[in-house]
């Protein structure tokens, strides 16, 4: 019989640019490699995203970024999808390992709510999007995503379709809330003690008794 889990390892589904980096002592960047760099370039703002600064922090001639890609816009394409993998598709399939709904949505909620140094990167995008029509366009399809999984774990703890779509509304309205919140004052919930309070009332607040 399968084990399952009852809690996800608390960890970022993205690597660092420090993982990163050794893979050019070894085998060479793969264009996954340039793409995961390119997320963390998002992280410091949509802009921030160039082909010079990306060979530089990965310690690298940009000539290797041209057997992958054919410009900015290529690896920006690149780096989106990698992003609606990583922090959607992988999240889910993760969440699915756990064996009981309640849970799935208590770690959701949990993991998702604690913005840690890889959230740079959701509220990087969320911010792109109003001025580029190609990342509103990725950030709609997982937004949608996302709020059909909620659908699916609210309506797995019985409520009825219409309540459970309101709920996900509500439960993915907050999070954007956070993620602008971040941009517009990001000093309001610095401290850890402040996120921890915060996630723990987020999970009283949506998670039906």
């Amino acid at each position: 019989m399968r084990r399952t889990t009852s809690r996800l390892p608390e960890r970022s589904p993205f690597r660092s640019l420090k993982d990163i980096r050794k893979r050019h002592r070894g085998p060479g960047l793969s264009a996954e490699d340039w793409a995961d760099a390119a997320l963390w370039s998002l992280a410091e703002g949509v802009d921030a995203l160039s082909v010079e600064r990306l060979a530089r922090g990965l310690g690298v001639t940009k000539g290797g970024f041209y057997w992958h890609f054919k410009d900015r816009a290529d690896v920006l394409q690149a780096a989106l999808a990698r992003w609606e993998q990583l922090a959607t598709t992988e999240f889910i399939q993760r969440l699915e390992a756990l064996p009981d709904p309640r849970q799935r949505l208590h770690q959701l909620l949990a993991l998702t709510f604690d913005l840690g140094p890889h959230g740079r990167i959701e509220v990087a995008i969320v911010a792109g999007a109003a001025a580029d029509p190609r990342i509103q366009a990725v950030l709609a399809r997982v937004s949608q995503r996302r709020i059909d999984y909620l659908v699916k774990l609210y309506r797995a703890l019985g409520l009825p379709a219409r309540e459970a779509r309101n709920w996900s509304l509500q439960a993915y309205s907050t999070y954007v809330g956070l993620l602008h919140l971040v941009i517009a004052s990001p000093e309001t919930l610095s401290s850890s003690r402040a996120r921890a309070d915060y996630i723990q009332h987020v999970a009283r607040t949506l998670i039906p008794a």
